[in-house]
């Protein structure tokens, strides 16, 4: 589903959003959509058209969309569907043809119109727009376009509020339905941006980077969580996801775009530093923990050593009192009493000064320890962190949270629509998609799954509700040398970009940040060890596969929501 990741950003991006738009209006109204875009030549044909040809094309939409089924061919989508429209947008941004984009954008907007008439709201991944921007920039070159959009609502025909925001390197698409649709996407919007600033390892000034140059320091709430979860995920996933990968993905540069093949020493060296057990984490929990137990020490310790205190004054004198009795009622009287007066009251003091020494001896020495004890549990207190801290215990150890910082992102702006009272709403963040209930009408959303192997296909459609759906793949983010293509996804244990046999890994739970750090490594994984996962793992989700043949493996939860012409088979448990 990321629809591009490649080196050219700004004419890239502005495509890629008018495609998503087109994309995700086409299934609106239909019932059930298949792999579109195969036939190149309907469809180079479909971006070469002009105006009145992609006015057609998007009232053929409006009339035939609702009938579109999963067997329909990529020529036949290009004519009945806005594909057509959004392919000739992006071929007149990518020549700067200002009339032509003109008469796509007027067919896409025009398509809008109509699919949400018909379907009383709009589905999947994105707004129609999104077009807007990239039309009103088309007749500047392409080198010359910036990366912004207007980030203001917009309040469609259905009802709906949608926004368009460019942040964590991408564009995203926010589209909400209530009484207070508006404020929630500016609240959304506002979010995204916050933590776009604060987790970004390219933004010199956030969290992240502080805490990388740093060697460690005090992390926020939100980079504590983070970090929590993924040396969670990365146990459970057996080292698969691994947020200490950084100095080995700068080593191929893809973080600053600056591409190279590295060598093998290299890559050795930089994975001694991709160690997450090197990774300390207090987190808050940790320290109020702690701070619970070392205090109900100091107390314990504090209470024994008054009990001790007593008990050693009170055997004192029961000894003093029994010494004292023994010496003056030894049973002599008269003559012989007087007598031996003098010899048995010195002996009798000697022997009651030397039983409470003794006694005194004894029970001081069990005062003392237990004395000794609280000041041990006071110094243990003293020591115990006052604040959360993460520590790098390997020198040049560094973390990127961008593998399930959209994901996370995700799961905000849900907590946002929730706040909000909004009930129905989708959100696109450059591939994650996030559905929040149902379509206004009561039925679920439709997402696309992203074909890897072209920006303009989709593998199939499916349906979801209240979940997150993240795809990762190869064709993200890419270099080529040589003749040989080296994407992103980085396999920790050679340090090589992973070669699984899988293309894309589609993963569909309710947690955003779950199901982004499960695409990851399941793409890693590859199809068996990602299924034999699956069956042993507590982790609840469901997935699609798809291997280098184009087969999908999809699991049982979700087979019968997707609709594909691409051969599949189930998963089963």
């Amino acid at each position: 589903m990321k629809i591009f990741g490649n080196n050219k950003k700004a004419p890239g991006r502005i495509v890629s959003i008018m495609l998503a738009a087109a994309l995700v209006l086409s299934l609106a109204g239909c019932t059930s959509a298949g792999k579109s875009g195969g036939d190149k030549t309907g469809q180079a044909k479909a971006e070469q058209e002009h105006t009145e040809t992609d006015r057609v094309a998007a009232e053929s939409a409006t009339t035939e969309a609702a009938g579109a089924g999963a067997g329909r061919t990529a020529k036949d989508m290009a004519v009945v569907n806005e594909e057509g429209a959004g392919a000739a947008a992006a071929e007149a941004v990518k020549q700067g043809n200002a009339e032509a984009a003109t008469a796509a954008e007027a067919a896409v907007e025009e398509l809008t119109s109509a699919a949400a008439a018909e379907a009383g709201t709009e589905s999947g991944l994105s707004s129609a727009e999104p077009a807007d921007p990239a039309a009103e920039k088309a007749a500047e070159p392409a080198e010359n376009q910036e990366e912004t959009i207007p980030e203001e609502p917009t309040v469609r025909e259905d009802g709906g509020v949608s926004m368009n925001v460019f942040a964590m390197d991408t564009y995203m698409t926010l589209l909400a339905y209530g009484d207070k649709a508006e404020e929630a996407v500016r609240e959304a919007a506002k979010e995204i941006h916050a933590l776009d600033e604060q987790l970004s390892t390219g933004i010199k000034t956030s969290e992240i980077c502080r805490i990388n140059a740093a060697g460690g320091g005090e992390p926020s709430e939100d980079v504590e969580m983070l970090i929590s979860e993924s040396l969670e995920l990365s146990k459970k996933t057996d080292g698969m996801f691994d947020i200490a990968i950084y100095p080995v993905m700068k080593l191929w540069g893809f973080p600053t775009q600056e591409y190279r093949v590295p060598k093998k020493a290299e890559i050795d060296k930089a994975l001694k530093l991709a160690d997450v057990s090197g990774i300390r984490l207090v987190t808050r929990k940790d320290v109020k923990s702690a701070r619970k137990a070392a205090d109900e020490a100091v107390k314990k310790a504090e209470e024994e050593a008054k009990k001790a205190r007593a008990e050693a004054d009170k055997k004192a004198k029961e000894d003093a009192a029994k010494a004292a009795a023994e010496t003056s009622g030894n049973g002599k009287s008269g003559n012989e009493q007087s007598a031996n007066d003098g010899s048995e009251k010195a002996a009798g003091k000697t022997e009651e000064k030397n039983a409470g020494k003794t006694a005194e001896t004894a029970e001081e020495t069990a005062a003392a320890a237990a004395e000794a004890r609280v000041e041990k549990e006071k110094k243990a207190a003293a020591a115990v962190p006052s604040a959360p801290s993460v520590t790098f215990e390997i020198k040049g150890l560094e973390i990127d949270l961008g593998g399930i910082a959209k994901g996370f992102t995700g799961d905000r702006v849900g907590e946002i629509f929730s706040r909000y009272n909004i009930n129905s709403g989708i959100i696109s963040l450059g591939g994650n998609v996030q559905a929040y209930g149902t379509k206004t009408n009561g039925k679920p959303w439709r997402v696309a799954i992203q074909n890897p192997e072209s920006s303009m296909e989709y593998l199939g459609v499916l349906d979801v509700q209240d979940k997150a759906v993240v795809t990762s793949g190869g064709y993200e983010r890419f270099f080529e040398e040589n003749g040989v293509r080296y994407h992103h996804i980085i396999d920790p244990r050679t340090g090589y970009p992973a070669d699984s046999g899988l293309i894309s890994a589609t993963i569909v739970c309710e947690k955003g940040i779950l199901a982004d750090g499960l695409s990851t490594s399941l793409f890693i994984m590859g199809k068996d060890q990602a299924e034999k996962f699956w069956r042993e793992s507590d982790l609840y989700f469901d997935y699609i596969l798809e291997d280098k043949e184009g087969t999908l493996y999809v699991t049982e939860g979700i087979a019968d929501s997707l609709m594909t012409d691409a051969k599949v088979e189930v998963v089963y448990r």
